[in-house]
């Protein structure tokens, strides 16, 4: 008995030898398995290939140049020419006819002005002495001369680059007040610009500065004819209240003296000299119809008749002379404005000789033409006078 107790313990003891080994080996196993399932794991895993990828080029923002700031405008130019008749007599109205300028015009509204279009254009500001009415009025006043076009006849200005015209003068009121109004809000629609004795003109140029005028007319003023002092109590409050308004500039545009006559009266010269005195920049003259002469007095150009320019009220003037004045102005050191260099530009009413054309045409420099009426404006003295 004892010897099969021995054996059976000796059994049992290698059966547990044996169940030990198995799980020993086993565990080892299923180590090694993991292990080397992870390693074909790693083996079979391809790593993903390193480009080396060029760093995309920094695009130059390349900021657009900006334009140089414009120099500030220190010079303008300023064009005036005398009495401007758009359209015709009462009398001539619908005639057929060449004497007559609405007929000869027609709805071209660049004709009339197209001579000297390219003067005016260049300018900073121009400016004529409106003779006549635009309305469609046709009840008149009784007297010699009346004048009149239809209102789209404003475009005879805005197409020849006219900026503002004189309505102060003998004719605005050929078809009564009526006539007058209607020609007011013509010019407003048409953005002309005007002056009259119940309303001085201010205007901003390029630049900022201000011109201010004052139009007055002697021949209907309800003044004795050259009372100077009369003149000046009605003159004199226009002035300050451009004055008042900070005008740069101040312009007196004058109806003044008697027609056809080769110089200004003495009364003219006086009033021309107190409005200088009084501090007009620049004066000029309207209603003789012909040429008169120039003065510079006191640094103050004075242009005492501008002749008629583009004229409908006659149909074959015996002077066809005209000019167009070219005023420079500047800004001084101080900024204040200053008259500077004037030109003369010599001018025929007409493209023809024989006829008035309506069409106011430059005279070749250095013509007959040209040197006769420079000889007219004294325009050697002038010169001579605004050099000193």
């Amino acid at each position: 008995m004892k010897k099969l107790a021995y054996i059976l313990a000796l059994l049992l003891l290698f059966y547990l030898f044996v169940s030990c080994a198995e799980n020993i080996k086993l565990a080892n196993t299923e180590e090694t398995g993991e292990a080397s399932v992870k390693i074909t794991e790693l083996q079979t895993e391809k790593p993903e290939p390193t480009l080396s990828q060029p760093e995309p080029e920094q695009q130059q923002i390349t900021e657009p140049e900006s334009e140089p700031e414009p120099e500030p405008k220190t010079e303008w130019t300023l064009c005036f020419a005398g009495d401007t008749t758009i359209g015709t007599l009462h009398e001539w109205q619908g005639a057929s006819a060449s004497h007559n300028m609405l007929y000869v015009v027609g709805d071209d509204y660049t004709y009339p002005l197209s001579g000297v279009r390219e003067i005016f254009d260049a300018a900073d500001f121009t400016m004529v002495n409106l003779e006549g009415t635009l309305t469609n009025e046709t009840s008149a006043k009784s007297k010699k001369y009346r004048f009149r076009a239809p209102p789209e006849y404003a475009a005879v200005l805005t197409e020849g680059c006219v900026d503002a015209v004189s309505l102060d003068n003998n004719h605005t009121r050929d078809y009564f007040e009526i006539g007058l109004d209607e020609t007011k809000e013509t010019l407003d629609e048409n953005g002309v610009l005007w002056a009259s004795r119940e309303k001085p003109l201010t205007v901003e140029l390029e630049g900022g500065i201000k011109l201010g005028i004052v139009s007055y007319n002697t021949v209907e003023s309800g003044v004795n004819g050259g009372d100077v002092n009369a003149y000046m109590q009605h003159i004199t409050p226009q002035y300050q209240q451009l004055v008042d308004e900070d005008c740069d500039l101040i312009i007196g545009f004058m109806h003044w003296g008697r027609e056809y006559t080769a110089g200004p009266e003495n009364w003219v010269e006086e009033l021309a000299h107190q409005m200088a005195d009084l501090g007009f920049d620049l004066i000029v003259g309207s209603h003789a119809h012909i040429l008169q002469n120039t003065e510079y007095y006191n640094g103050v150009p004075i242009f005492y008749s501008l002749g008629n320019f583009c004229y409908g009220g006659h149909s074959n003037p015996s002077d066809k002379d005209s000019v167009i004045v070219r005023q420079h102005i500047y800004m001084a050191e101080d900024c204040s404005i200053v008259v500077g260099a004037t030109e003369f530009i010599p001018c025929s009413v007409s493209s023809s000789d024989s006829t008035n054309t309506f069409c106011p045409t430059p005279y070749e420099e250095g013509s007959d033409a040209w040197n006769r009426v420079l000889k007219k404006l004294y325009a050697e003295d002038f010169y001579a006078a605004a050099s000193e």
